[in-house]
Formats: structure tokens, sequence, C-alpha cells
């Protein structure tokens, strides 16, 4: 059974200064591109990105550069929830009977195997489980794989992700990952300085904005 994913980028990255995170590189490949590699190895059918806000150029030419389809915000400065709002609404236009995974994209150690074991756990799945996610050391992280019915009436209710499943009075499975993948988020500079200190010698950084010349 295919399974489609949202990556969910359009954050503004304030606690980091403003900088989009998806961008952010690894010894010169973005953690967006590094992602949407991992999700086909692991076997996901397609990949979309939603962008938007101040950085929705240099995402949406990253999305492009990994091959993922782009799904832009028209908003100025959306939220996650705004995101979830979107990829559900355009995950029902564009595919509505195919199953959903949505993932925020500033997981630096999410790789092909966390994915895979995901998925296999996914296909595996007792009747009436129509939610799973990882769960590790008790912290519950990315991403969320939600049966195509489901993912149709959490878009119905015009909700965020955990506002919807709420409504519904659903809950995720689930899932006991055995890497930090799922869970080690970068969202502050504290993050930043321990993927460094845990990637060197790695290049961790942003790459320069390009400058014409006079």
């Amino acid at each position: 059974m295919p399974v489609h994913a949202t990556v969910l980028a359009a954050g503004l990255g304030r606690r980091l200064g403003g900088r989009a995170k998806a961008a952010l590189e690894i010894d010169g490949v973005s953690l967006l591109e590094r992602l949407v590699a991992a999700l086909r190895a692991a076997g996901v059918d397609r990949v979309e990105v939603v962008v938007g806000g101040p950085h929705q150029a240099v995402l949406t030419a990253l999305a492009a550069r990994s091959g993922a389809g782009v799904v832009a915000h028209r908003l100025a400065a959306p939220d996650l929830i705004d995101s979830q709002r979107l990829a559900l609404a355009h995950h029902q236009a564009q595919a509505p009977c195919v199953d959903l995974m949505l993932t925020v994209a500033d997981l630096p150690g999410l790789s092909a195997a966390d994915l895979s074991g995901l998925l296999a756990a996914w296909r595996q799945r007792v009747p009436g489980v129509e939610a799973m996610r990882p769960v590790v050391d008790g912290t519950v992280g990315h991403p969320l794989l939600l049966a195509a019915p489901l993912a149709a009436r959490l878009a119905a209710t015009g909700a965020g992700v955990r506002e919807g499943l709420a409504a519904l009075g659903m809950r995720a499975q689930p899932w006991p990952g055995t890497t930090r993948g799922p869970v080690d988020d970068l969202d502050t500079p504290e993050d930043l300085a321990r993927l460094r200190q845990a990637l060197a010698p790695a290049r961790v950084d942003w790459r320069a904005p390009a400058t014409g010349s006079a």
C-alpha cells in the first residue's frame, strides 16, 4: 500500500535568529535534502514539502533540488498548525485514498532505518489502528502516520493534528523507536551546539548568501 509524505518546513526559526532550520547543512547537504532522501530510501512513494513565510524561496529551491513537490502557503507567517491544516487539505485534494505521513523538517538524526522501521510496523498494524508515531524514552516524536480515512476526517475538522485527533477521540499508536532520530529536533542555539559537537568534525552551518559583483 502506498504512503505519501508531507514535510512541514515553513517554520520561521525565530529561536535560531530567524534562519530556515531545514536549510541548515551538514557537510554541504541541507536537512531538507537529507530528509527527502531518507524518506525515499525507506520506500515512501511521494514526498511534498510545505513552505512559506520569509524562507519560502530558499526552501522551494531545496525542495526542487531534492525532487520533492512544493505546497506553498499564502500566509505571510504560518505556524505549525497552519502547515498541518494546509498539508491535510492538499493531501485530500491530491491523494485522498493514500495513507499520509506528516513530519517536521528539523530532525537531523532521522534516518532511513528509523523510517523503514516505522513503516514496517504501520503495514503490520492490527485492524482499527489509524494513526501511529514514534515514542522514544517516553518522548513522542515524528513522523505521524495517518490512515487515509482518518486523514480525511482530520482535514474536515479544520483543526491542527493534535486538536483534531482529540476532537475525534483518537490517539496515535506508539511505535517504540530505538534511536533518538525521531525526537531530537533543532529549535534552539543549544540544540545547534549539541549537534555540532556530536557531528564534529563535520561542517554544520547555513550556506553563506551569494554576493553579487559590483
